[in-house]
């Protein structure tokens, strides 16, 4: 009996200490299911199994509307439908990018998804002559960024697209304004060549379509108006090839030459000269893709023709500089609703 009393308390003592043990084991991962699957569907991301990564990312989503991992799974499912890149897929991505600009609008990774946006017309831009529907939508999209997002790392990136864009763009119209100046059809031209002054200021045959435009005119019996596009040639372009044309014209027409503008001298002096060979031009005019690129530092971008690259850290904003292509996204925990605080990447 006495033995009876002395091992029953060491047997109590021994149960607490077996309790006080268990409780303070680390958590399972089957009390974190939402962790798990995430986790999953990231690693099948980044070796291309998108729809298995899509299976996981959307049962997250649907299951568990209030987990942490909510905006980084609703962006992550957006990636996977545009480094699938096939033209079904790029219009889901788009739609994803949007829905997740909708639901997060403040986070970390909106102008990443507002790029992306412009980048999936971007990917199936045609040919100058060719239809211009997917390159006037990233402008478009380009220049929502540029307003919507005016503190973006990635702002000088969306102005340099917008500007590749705007070229393909005023090529377009150059051409069908070329088209009709060879036929004669002067009012048509004029109206062409002026709607590439207005909307595209920068574009890098600009002397060209002053020169066409003012003989478009000149021929229009409208001298007085040619004489202002011949001289704007000598005054903003400088050391273009029509500048001796122009002053001719000018000159035929019994009107002053003006100086060269000071400011488009030195800009002209500074700007790389074009030392294109005639067969680097001949191969230019039968490429199949506009000069636009789609690499970008927005987070999550991955060349398609990349190796599959092991699982990368998660972490929010873009990888540094953007050029490793890695797929990075906080883990942090957000609430539905409140979207996570802009960071610095």
């Amino acid at each position: 009996m006495r033995t009876f009393f002395v091992v029953l308390p060491l047997f109590l003592l021994l149960l607490s200490c077996g309790k006080k043990v268990a409780t303070n084991a680390p958590a399972s991962n089957l009390e974190e299911p939402d962790r798990v699957l995430f986790e999953k569907a990231m690693r099948d991301l980044e070796k291309n199994k998108f729809i298995v990564s899509r299976l996981n990312l959307q049962t997250l989503i649907n299951t568990y509307p209030d987990s942490e991992f909510l905006p980084q799974a609703k962006y992550a499912l957006a990636e996977s439908f545009y480094r699938e890149n096939s033209n079904s897929s790029m219009n889901q991505a788009e739609a994803e990018f949007k829905d997740y600009i909708t639901f997060f609008p403040a986070s970390d990774l909106a102008d990443d998804a507002q790029l992306k946006i412009a980048l999936t017309h971007v990917r199936r831009m045609e040919k100058p002559d060719r239809d211009r529907t997917q390159a006037l939508l990233a402008e478009s999209e380009l220049k929502a960024l540029i307003e919507h997002y005016p503190d973006s790392p990635l702002l000088d990136e969306a102005k340099e697209k917008l500007r590749g864009i705007q070229e393909v763009l005023a090529e377009g119209v150059d051409r069908i304004a070329n088209f009709y100046y060879l036929r004669r059809s002067y009012p048509a031209a004029i109206g062409r060549y002026k709607e590439i002054m207005t909307k595209y200021p920068d574009y890098s045959k600009m002397p060209d379509a002053l020169y066409y435009l003012a003989e478009s005119l000149r021929h229009s019996n409208n001298e007085p108006e040619a004489a202002i596009y011949y001289a704007r040639i000598v005054t903003d372009h400088p050391l273009s090839d029509r500048v001796d044309e122009a002053k001719h014209r000018l000159m035929a027409m019994n009107m002053p030459i003006p100086e060269a503008n000071p400011v488009a001298l030195a800009r002209a002096q500074a700007a790389p000269r074009d030392e294109k060979s005639i067969i680097g031009k001949m191969f230019g005019l039968v490429r199949h893709r506009p000069p636009v690129s789609t690499d970008t530092a927005a987070a999550s971008s991955a060349a398609e023709e990349e190796e599959n690259t092991a699982p990368t850290s998660v972490r929010g904003g873009t990888s540094g500089s953007g050029d490793t292509g890695d797929f990075n996204i906080d883990s942090k925990v957000v609430q539905p609703g409140k979207p996570p605080a802009k960071k610095l990447r």
